[in-house]
């Protein structure tokens, strides 16, 4: 489906660092096809276990789908197919080269940069300081938002393809740039992430019981509990402060509020976190500024503040907080802890001839993350402090890719982004139905406080089929073949979103991206010259197919094949009791009835079966809207054919599939009428 561009990419895919086309994997969840949706996630992204837990889901603010009611859970989906636990099925390298590559740091981008270039025939090796891989997803991820079985699983598949791991190696004391070059690695990326928190450098902060973010969670995640008195204050309004606040209650603080100079609009934490630690009491003081850390003797006693307000906007896009005069006031506190921001420790990366930027980080080209000297790359937070986890791995994979050519004395391939497709018109965001993202099963408040066990509990199989039903696969719905086209105007009359034109100089119609992949116009065409992008569509081609396959000898009864919703929850049920039955009866499911060409009833009687049902969904329950009434349509045209050439009208039913017993007395009633009429190709038993 990449190569579907017609008006720009998919707004999901541009946004993503990786360009990971959701599109794919969302579709094929929807159609159960879970372990495959799953190799599309791995063969792009590194982390899936990882990501679909702490991703800071730029491609759902993207999401089209916003414009009708709320985005597609693609992190929560990416997160259940981690949940499988299917294994990767990754391509082994087609060529095995002879140079090394050290990785400094096993965080996400050196992971990243080791598994792809693994892919492509290099031995890796990456050296860490901690005694575990993960870098900052490690140990400043706290356990209850990312579990660390889940974070073992991504790390030990990348492992698996043959990188070597050495732990407890500092970088400086133990190994420089220098020597990793005299060691013979020809290539070497520098991965070191953000470790050092920074300072807010008033009265105060070298009190004891003033922590660093960063500290904290890292003495936390490493089991080394911290003293933590009564009531915690904590200063700042990113991922680490909200984790720092959240931490502190569940080892122990009775109090815990969370001190932010703007206001809860400008907060850069991700908002389901922060919803999150309202309900588990976390108190937050907005427009509020620390000023003094005050003491008794050497211990913290109380903050002193002073409350602000908003300015205009500065070089962050944010509005500017500014003191306001004769404002301060004093919370009594034990711990104050520290969660500005930090900055990576390049203090060993000192004489090693690689540039250091204004603002400590890394100096490197942005498309090739090459510093000034030649081998040496570098990406993550040592290059971009407070990149994401997907970020991290796309510079991973970029790295990757430009170590190879600079191995191989190539130049590299160009980098870009994607240019995302217009917005959803308003005209059209009317005529979508409206349905709202399924919720993810949580961990109550209260039992949240006990230990870290995970807060988000993951999606059902059903949930999350029925949330990745919800996507508008947008860019991936129907096209004209220009030279069938008659300009006949059907697909103008039968478009429930009022989606094809004219084009009155070609004489040919035009589908836009606004397109929701009905289908309608697709089956309703009598040129046969419109089609579905969508490479898993099929229109039940497929599903009757294999429902053939699967039928018995004569003796178990008439052969009969029932075509289902395969998205309808309705259906469901009736899909599990029909497959489970010793009977002659089985199912054939369509992504949309509204999808299903009266050929394909034809050709179920064609294959050998003796009836055929469509269990079409319910009126009004159709996201397609009309597609209920198309569908009927097309089957009353169908069993008119039949009926045309011979056939008894027993043989073909529109059977409601609600109630449930309903359905089955009239399935009942209909086997037992064809076991009186017999084999339609009786020569064929």
């Amino acid at each position: 489906m990449s190569n579907i561009n017609t008006g720009g990419a998919a707004p999901c895919v541009a946004a993503c660092p990786i360009n990971q086309d959701a599109r794919d994997y969302v579709q094929l969840i929807a159609r159960g096809r879970c372990e495959e949706a799953f190799q599309l996630v791995r063969s792009k992204n590194t982390f899936p276990a990882s990501c679909g837990r702490i991703c800071t889901r730029r491609c759902e603010d993207a999401c089209r789908r916003s414009a009708v009611d709320e985005p597609i859970a693609i992190a929560w989906l990416k997160r259940f197919l981690s949940d499988k636990d299917f294994s990767p099925r990754l391509r082994p390298p087609k060529t095995k080269y002879q140079e090394r590559v050290a990785v400094i740091g096993a965080g996400p981008a050196g992971l990243s940069t080791a598994n792809d270039l693994a892919l492509l025939g290099y031995k890796c090796v990456i050296f860490d300081e901690l005694l575990e891989p993960g870098g900052m997803l490690r140990i400043g991820v706290p356990r209850y938002r990312l579990p660390g079985h889940a974070l073992d699983v991504d790390i030990n598949n990348i492992l698996s393809l043959g990188v070597e791991l050495k732990t407890g190696v500092r970088l400086g004391p133990d190994i420089t740039v220098d020597s990793l070059f005299k060691e013979g690695f020809k290539a070497v990326f520098i991965g070191i992430g953000a470790h050092k928190s920074l300072r807010l450098n008033i009265p105060g902060e070298d009190l004891i019981g003033v922590i660093p973010g960063i500290e904290f969670l890292r003495e936390t995640s490493l089991g080394r509990a911290l003293n933590l008195g009564q009531k915690v204050a904590v200063i700042g309004g990113g991922d680490t402060a909200l984790d720092s606040a959240r931490t502190a209650l569940r080892v122990g603080a009775k109090e815990v509020m969370l001190v932010y100079r703007r206001s809860v609009e400008e907060m850069p934490c991700e908002e389901l976190g922060r919803l999150e630690a309202e309900e588990e009491g976390i108190r937050f003081t907005f427009l509020t500024s620390p000023v003094e850390i005050l003491g008794s003797g050497r211990v913290v006693r109380a903050l002193k503040c002073v409350k602000m307000e908003l300015g205009e906007p500065d070089q962050s896009g944010r509005r500017r907080p500014i003191p306001i005069a004769a404002s301060e006031f004093v919370l009594d506190v034990d711990n104050v802890i520290m969660a500005i921001g930090q900055s990576p420790e390049l203090m060993s990366l000192s004489n090693s001839g690689i540039h250091v930027t204004s603002s400590d980080v890394i100096d490197v080209k942005e498309e090739s993350l090459a510093t000034d000297r030649p081998g040496v790359f570098a990406g993550g937070d040592a290059v971009l402090v407070g990149g994401s986890l997907i970020e991290a791995i796309a510079h991973g994979r970029r790295a990757a890719m430009a170590i190879h050519s600079y191995l191989r004395n190539e130049e590299p391939g160009p980098w870009k982004g994607l240019t995302p497709m217009a917005d959803l018109s308003s005209h059209r965001v009317g005529l979508i139905k409206k349905e709202l993202r399924k919720e993810m099963p949580m961990l109550s408040a209260g039992d949240r406080m006990h230990g870290f066990g995970e807060v988000e509990l993951g999606y059902s199989d059903r949930l999350a089929m029925t949330e990745a039903r919800r996507c508008l696969n947008c860019g991936a719905g129907a096209e004209v073949d220009p030279e069938l086209c008659a300009a006949c105007l059907t697909c103008v009359r039968v478009c429930p979103y009022d989606v094809p034109e004219l084009n009155r100089v070609e004489k040919a119609a035009k589908i836009g991206v606004d397109c929701q992949s009905c289908g309608i116009c697709v089956v309703e065409c009598p040129a046969r010259a419109i089609t579905l992008k969508d490479r898993y569509e099929d229109r039940g081609a497929g599903a009757l197919e294999k429902a053939v396959e699967r039928f018995s000898g004569p003796e178990l009864g008439p052969r009969v094949i029932v075509f289902l919703c395969q998205y309808d929850p309705q259906c469901e049920g009736l899909v599990s009791r029909l497959d489970q039955t010793e009977s002659n009866i089985k199912t054939a499911q369509v992504s949309c009835i509204g999808k299903i060409d009266p050929l394909l009833i034809l050709k179920a009687i064609e294959e050998g079966a003796d009836g055929t049902v469509v269990a079409g969904c319910l009126p009004g329950e159709c996201p397609h809207q009309t597609g209920h009434a198309w569908a009927k349509k097309r089957f009353d045209h169908a069993a008119k054919v039949l009926l045309d050439m011979g056939l008894e009208p027993q043989r073909f039913q529109w059977i409601s599939p609600s109630p449930v017993e309903h359905f089955f007395k009239v399935m009942d009633e209909m086997v037992e009428e064809l076991k009186n009429l017999g084999p339609v190709f009786k020569l064929n038993r």
